[in-house]
Parts: C-alpha cells; structure tokens; sequence
C-alpha cells in the first residue's frame, strides 16, 4: 500500500510495528552485553572517583564527561542500523503492502528502540544510583562544608535528561539509517553522526569566541546542540542547584526544546527520507514498466 495516507492512517500501525521491533531487540544478546559493559565502566568510574562514598551530586559530577560519550554512542549503535535491516532485507517493502504508513513505521521502530535506550542506557546508571544510595556515608546529605544539599531526586533529575539526550542522538543515528544504502555506508555516516553531534559544537563555540563573538552569547549558543544542552541542563538543574551560582548556564527552556528538537529533527527526516526513497523506487520501476512495453 503506497498511496498517499491521510494524518490518522500515516501512524496507522504503529502499535504493531513497535511489537515487532521490540521482539526484535529482546532477540538481540548483544545489547545485554552492552548494558553489562556500561554498568562496569560506570562503577569504576565512581568508585575511583570517590563520588559514590560522597553522594547523589558528586557521583554525577564524575559521570557527566562519561555520559556525554558514552550516551550518544550507545544510541547511535542502536539506532544507526535500525531501518537499514529492513529496507535491505526487504522487509519494510512487505510491510508497505499493509495498511501502515512511513511516519507509523518511524514511531514504532523509534519507540521500540528507545525502550532499549532505556533499558541498555538508563538501567546501569539508575544502578549506580541505587550503589551510590548505599554506600554513601550517613553524613552526606549535606556535603562541601555546608554549601550544598544532595538529594536522591537530584539524581532522578540526571537519568531524566540522560534519556532526552541519548533519545536526540537514536533519532539522528535512525535518520543515518535511513539515508545509508549499505551497512558500511552506515557505519561511516553514525561515525560521523557520533563525531559532529559529540564535538562539533563545542568546536564551533570555540571558534566563534576566538573570531571575538559576544561571550554573554554562549549560553544560548551551547544549547544549540545536543551535547551542549545536556551539559547546561545537568550544571543548571542538577549539579547548580545544590549551591548558589553566578549567573545561568544556560537556559532551560531553549535546552530542553532544543533537545526536543533534534529528536523531532531526526524523526522526520528519517520519514522524509523513506517517503523520498520510496517514491524515486515507484518512478524507476513504472519507466522501466514503460520502457519494456
């Protein structure tokens, strides 16, 4: 089924395709593998860097680096391959015969995929959260002579955002997914993806200052991609809340939306490119229809 599909039949669908994709992830040993290796890297992590011992706040402090590669590259492996299988196996073609169109698809593989998000992504850090509650001295609570109060919920706050982010960066690798027409193709395109998402940012505000850019513009400049919206997002509602701080990181609102965005971004580009693909197929197939006539 190819035509064209009203608001309501576009997501048609979707519930099914979410099922389906989800079996599919639950058949894939590999992301427990994944989910284990994670959960290690972050326990040594807070048990060198004595934020378990000392509370919720300094434990995120020594994971906020570590999150902001290791997030994004646990999503970009999940989401770089996720359309690709079955446009190369075939499979999205026979599901296209089936009252379910393109934007259905993309939600419902999306939606699957960030339950594994979740799963691979969020389970080890909410672990090291519950580790940090245990082993955290009784005298903790509040911590730094006094200057600040720490908080279970503080933490809640980090795993929050965490699952924003890594949802951003598996809406762009899905978006790679789609574009790519192999899986060597896809594996440089999520490289890219990773590599640009990670440090272009950062590298673009660097420039910009050195080319005398106003620095009271680098708080709405640093929510402007991904890993630096996460970053203000944690110093501004985590790390900044449990002492007094001079001035803004950055804006919540712009960072929260700008996340938000690059998931929606992501999205439906990966709905526009499949309608793209789609259609260019159809034309090809009716010239050659018509020119073997």
């Amino acid at each position: 089924m190819t035509g064209d599909l009203g608001v309501t039949d576009a997501f048609a669908g979707a519930g099914t395709v979410f099922r389906r994709e989800l079996a599919r992830v639950l058949r894939t040993p590999g992301y427990g593998v994944l989910a284990v290796g994670l959960l290690a890297v972050l326990w040594l992590l807070v048990a060198v860097g004595g934020g378990g011992a000392t509370g919720f706040v300094p434990a995120v402090v020594d994971l906020l680096l570590p999150a902001e590669l290791l997030v994004p590259l646990l999503a970009v492996v999940l989401g770089y391959r996720a359309l690709l299988a079955d446009a190369v196996s075939g499979e999205f073609a026979v599901i296209r015969t089936y009252p379910v169109g393109v934007a259905g698809y993309v939600v419902g593989v999306l939606l699957a995929r960030l339950v594994a998000l979740v799963a691979v992504v969020g389970l080890p850090f909410a672990v090291i959260g519950g580790y940090v509650w245990l082993t955290a001295a009784p005298d903790t609570g509040i911590f730094a002579t006094h200057a600040g109060v720490d908080s279970p919920l503080l933490y809640v706050r980090f795993l929050a955002l965490i699952t924003l982010f890594g949802a951003a960066f598996l809406a762009l690798s899905m978006w790679v997914s789609a574009a790519a027409t192999s899986r060597r193709g896809a594996a440089a395109l999520a490289v890219l993806a990773f590599l640009v998402g990670t440090l272009g940012g950062d590298l673009a505000l660097i420039q910009s200052l050195m080319a005398g850019a106003d620095p009271s513009t680098v708080a709405g400049r640093a929510a402007l991609m991904p890993n630096g919206a996460f970053r203000g997002l944690v110093f501004e509602t985590v790390i900044g809340v449990s002492f007094a701080q001079e001035g803004n990181v950055v804006d919540v609102g712009r960072a929260v939306g700008s996340l938000a965005g690059w998931t929606l971004f992501g999205s439906l580009a990966s709905v526009g490119t499949l309608v793209f693909r789609e259609r260019m197929s159809t034309a090809i197939e009716r010239s050659r229809f018509r020119f073997a006539e």
